[in-house]
């Protein structure tokens, strides 16, 4: 969500199992299960739970980002 206004909730619920998230690159961006915000605003609660078992979550090179099971607000 690029440059939103959100006035009640954001939930993010993730449950991830033998899983793989790879982000492998410069700038590169991988997101599972993740709630990405930029620029928005929110008025109200940012939920997240999140089930994660036997996965990784992996970023190679200069300003990547892998994100598994999370929520982003820059």
């Amino acid at each position: 969500m690029k440059g939103s206004d959100v006035s009640g909730k954001v939930i993010n619920k993730a449950d991830i199992k033998k899983s793989a998230n790879i982000a492998i690159g410069e700038d590169a961006t991988a997101n599972m299960g993740a709630v990405t915000m930029k620029n928005s605003k929110v008025s109200g609660k940012i939920v997240n739970k999140a089930d994660v078992k036997k996965s990784a979550n992996i970023a190679i090179g200069k300003d990547s980002k892998a994100n598994m099971g999370s929520v982003t607000a820059e």
